[in-house]
């Protein structure tokens, strides 16, 4: 099996020289060791299309069909054409740290993005651990917020609490391989605790995600072509950094859910 090479203490690792075209069993063996161990895993040197891509997520679960987002490809809709053109000033997902499709139950799982054009510098993505910043965290705190559930919705940015699309989670889960335990919030999609308004949870909930994006529980991933990220959602937050005004920036995305 290859080997990890971590980059940070908190989380993120480097596993080269796999084949993610056409992986055998060695080779996804090793993708979710490192993954249940590093939480993010860049693997660098790959050339996938969207067959290929969505092929290699399918080994984690069952693939995410995008209820809202409408940019699958049309022969392949569970991979997304994440394309910033240079006149652009926004880009997916850049509005603040968060975790994939936490406002659904069964919840996202593994993402993976594969850069295909890159910027010559900048588009940094950033990721923390929320098992460190538990870990971190008072045992009084602990054992309060072992006892708590979360609201998470879609539209929560935009500070509406859709029906159609949110979920509740307990606000500490644990990771199912290794035990340890991780903070599940986001300041994207959840918005209160259940049984709570919206104020009395702000508080709270505004201290748990400056606490989860500190620096200590952080790593960032610099793109090089043909780079692929793995993360797994629901021990992890990820932030894509909009640092590259006038560049292209296209990547593939897709997403797994939890069986």
């Amino acid at each position: 099996m290859a080997e990890a090479q971590p980059i940070t203490g908190a989380l993120g690792a480097v596993l080269p020289g796999l084949d993610l075209a056409k992986p055998d069993d060695a080779t996804i063996a090793s993708l979710k060791a490192a993954l249940d161990e590093h939480l993010v895993i860049y693997v660098p040197d790959q050339d996938l299309d969207r067959f290929q891509l969505s092929a290699l997520a399918r080994h984690f679960g069952p693939p995410f069909l995008h209820p809202l987002v409408d940019n699958g490809y049309d022969d392949r809709k569970d991979v997304l054409e994440l394309r910033r053109e240079p006149e652009q000033t926004t880009m997916f997902g850049g509005a603040s740290w968060h975790a994939d499709i936490t406002w659904l139950k069964p919840a996202g799982y593994v993402s993976i993005l594969h850069a295909k054009i890159l910027p010559p510098v900048g588009g940094d993505t950033g990721f923390a651990s929320t098992i460190a910043a538990f870990d971190a965290l008072s045992d009084g705190m602990k054992d309060m917020l072992w006892g708590l559930k979360a609201v998470h919705s879609y539209h929560w940015y935009e500070r509406r609490e859709d029906p159609d699309w949110r979920a509740v989670h307990p606000v500490v889960r644990r990771h199912p391989a290794t035990g340890r335990e991780g903070l599940y919030i986001n300041r994207m999609f959840t918005n209160r605790f259940d049984g709570m308004t919206v104020n009395e949870s702000r508080g709270l909930l505004a201290f748990l995600c400056n606490h989860i994006e500190r620096h200590d529980f952080t790593c960032r991933f610099r793109w090089k072509p043909g780079g692929v990220i793995l993360w797994d959602n629901r021990f992890t937050l990820h932030y894509p950094i909009n640092d590259f005004s006038g560049q292209l920036r296209v990547m593939i995305r897709t997403s797994t859910m939890e069986a």
